[in-house]
């Protein structure tokens, strides 16, 4: 559910609706996954999934793995 949320949230934020993500596919791995992008990922998971992110947690957007356990870890502690 939450690789399937993150998808469709990749391709918003991307602007690619042909955009296929899994848990291995890194910032490395989308030329436009800059900066910006990565605001825009933070505002768009914290919206779709009702969680708070905190400046120190903005690290762990380099990797849909890394976001995704983020999303499961809050999720489970109540956010």
């Amino acid at each position: 559910m939450i690789l399937e949320k993150l998808q469709q949230i990749f391709r918003d934020v991307f602007d690619d609706e042909a955009l296929i993500i899994n848990e291995h596919t890194t910032s490395d791995d989308l030329k436009a996954w800059d900066s910006l992008a990565t605001v825009s990922m933070i505002v768009a998971v914290s919206d779709e999934f009702d969680i708070q992110i905190s400046m120190d947690e903005i690290d762990k957007f380099k990797s849909v793995s890394s976001i995704a356990t983020l999303i499961q870890d809050k999720i489970e502690k109540g956010k």
